[in-house]
């Protein structure tokens, strides 16, 4: 707390020396720290606090007390999304105008995005954008794995992670992948680990496919958590290491159903939902986080495990259960009204003291988070000609065959294969009938542009070209294409809009989403991001897409984690080989 006079203020309410600025009344309290359901109990808040929890907050009401009579409703602490990236798609003010009502009032979010464009500098960035939340963020440091080359000279040092690890919001270390941290001679992960570790903060895990040895490897090195179990052995796994076990319920896997063998069988509180970020068309229809745990109670899941699975179990582990994850006095007044243990969307939504949404609506206004200058011109790239996509016939073999990226079913593993591409004047073209299309991957960091143009497989394509600065885990420009015009157009106006996605069609734009924010959020509003990301959907669809996400299927050739071969600027990188080969098999 602040200073001593706000906790002379939590006290004098507390022993009804002072009015409280706020009281409930009336409610069941959902007590998550002894797993009870109490009846007939009321709180009361002095400010952003809680100062007192129990039968009767009468005697604290004065003349200008704020009453709220609950009527029997649930009183239940605040929800807690404990792994997600909220800096995609959407502007930040705008997520919260959707996220809020769910009730949400804590968010804990990495910073990736923002990392890749501008380094450090997108960190402090964001930190600046949501200093003034109604809810409360905090933030995790990106350790920026990555495979592209071009990222290295704005990669968080150890000296800046020392300086960001001081800031009351930034919570630790961020998902730090198994492989990059102990698979590698390059010990830079390890020195960030060593960092937080000194600084006595949090490490996140990302250790899908880490087993046994590899996975207890891992752990020895501080990891806490680790979201990517996919499986009930999986988290079983995890747990028995001593991590937390985050559950993804999200944009990118929905896997809750994974833990319903163990119900009844091992403790839930070392287990977390997460959503692992969201889609504006998702936000939109799903809502935030309370969806989630509407699942888990429709499930089986028993409520007060639900419940605290996205509150007093993140907060235990990110060391903030002194602050948040349940109803009790000197915690924030971080509260829900539910009408039911059957009904996880409230009905009333308290962040911080104040009332900040009600019957699924905000109830306050919240400001833009205008971006600065320095975040709208992050694209450095020259526009490119189709000529610059051109790749010789030498770099084939004796068969005309080259080594390819070829998307496995799912659209986001993809694994090394060969193709035969189409040969015209020397130069090896596209060839949609045998599904075997361009990719191109630019980086937007040095200013030089350095460029490599490969071949793609499983991409379904038969016309037309598509392009996004959206790229994981790099700061680049991906795109593939089935003709040399159109794969350029669609990259330029890419570059021209400074950052975002476009389809180009034999010569015209057909579809565009404008990202100008370091390359990945927009200043479109909520409904009509989701609008135009389900019209590019429905087009790459009728244009023989194959997968469920083009966009994330395009953006997540660069990603530093998803196995078994991705685009860099130097070639196609190999995970099992660790090394960058080109087109000749």
């Amino acid at each position: 707390m602040e200073d001593g006079r706000t906790l002379r203020k939590l006290a004098d309410v507390a022993l009804g020396k002072a009015p409280a600025d706020m009281v409930i009344k009336n409610g069941v309290l959902m007590d998550v720290y002894t797993g009870r359901m109490v009846p007939d109990r009321s709180v009361a808040m002095a400010d952003k606090w809680i100062s007192y929890v129990g039968p009767d907050a009468g005697y604290a009401v004065g003349p200008e007390t704020h009453v709220i009579d609950a009527g029997g409703r649930v009183i239940c602490p605040g929800y807690i999304d404990a792994h997600t990236h909220l800096v995609n798609y959407s502007d930040f003010s705008d997520f919260l105008a959707y996220a809020i009502p769910s009730g949400v009032t804590t968010v804990l979010t990495e910073i990736d995005s923002y990392a890749f464009a501008l380094g450090k500098e997108g960190i402090n960035v964001f930190l600046a954008q949501t200093e003034s939340c109604p809810i409360t963020v905090y933030v995790v440091v990106p350790p920026m794995v990555s495979l592209s080359p071009a990222t290295a000279p704005i990669r968080i040092t150890k000296e800046q992670l020392s300086e960001l690890l001081t800031h009351r919001r930034v919570m630790g270390l961020g998902e730090s992948y198994w492989q990059g941290a102990i698979l590698t001679r390059d010990g830079s992960v390890l020195d960030l680990m060593a960092e937080t570790r000194k600084m006595r903060k949090s490490i996140q895990g990302h250790a899908a496919g880490a087993f046994d040895r590899k996975l207890a490897a891992y752990v020895a090195t501080g990891v806490e958590s680790c979201h990517e179990a996919i499986s009930t052995e999986d988290v079983l796994n995890r747990l028995e290491m001593g991590l937390y076990a985050m559950i993804r319920e999200g944009d990118i896997r929905r896997d809750l159903e994974i833990i319903l063998p163990l119900k009844d069988k091992v403790d839930f509180r070392r287990m977390i939902l997460v959503t692992d970020g969201t889609n504006p068309d998702f936000l939109l229809k799903k809502g935030y986080l309370h969806d989630v745990v509407q699942k888990a109670v429709d499930l089986g899941v028993a409520p007060m495990d639900a419940v605290r699975m996205v509150t007093l179990n993140p907060a235990e582990h990110l060391g903030l259960d002194n602050l948040i994850g349940g109803v009790a006095p000197g915690r924030y007044g971080d509260l829900l009204l539910l009408a039911d243990l059957n009904n996880m969307m409230p009905e009333m939504v308290i962040s911080k003291g104040r009332i900040v949404a009600e019957k699924g609506h905000l109830c306050i206004s919240i400001a833009d988070a205008d971006p600065p200058e320095i975040l709208l011109n992050t694209v450095n790239v020259e526009p490119i000609s189709p000529a610059d996509l051109g790749i010789s016939k030498s770099l084939s073999d004796e068969a005309g065959r080259i080594r390819s990226i070829d998307i496995q079913p799912g659209g986001l593993v993809a694994r090394e294969g060969r193709g035969v591409p189409v040969v015209s004047d020397k130069y090896l073209m596209s060839d949609p009938e045998k599904d075997l299309l361009k990719i191109v991957f630019i980086e937007r960091i040095s200013g030089k542009g350095e460029m490599f143009v490969g071949f793609v497989r499983g991409w379904g394509q038969k016309r037309g070209a598509v392009a996004t600065s959206t790229c994981w885990d790099a700061g680049g420009i991906v795109g593939i294409g089935e003709n040399d015009a159109d794969l350029a157009a669609a990259v330029n106006r890419v570059i021209e809009i400074q950052g975002g996605m476009s389809l180009f069609v034999e010569g015209r734009l057909e579809a565009e989403i404008p990202l100008r924010a370091g390359g990945y959020v927009s200043e479109l509003k909520m409904p009509e991001l989701a609008l135009r990301l389900e019209n590019f959907q429905n087009i790459m669809v009728s244009l023989g897409f194959i997968h469920d996400n083009a966009l994330l299927s395009l953006s997540v050739m660069t990603a530093a984690a998803i196995p078994f071969i991705r685009m860099t600027e130097k070639g196609y990188y190999r995970f099992r080989e660790n090394d960058f080969v080109g087109l000749a098999p």
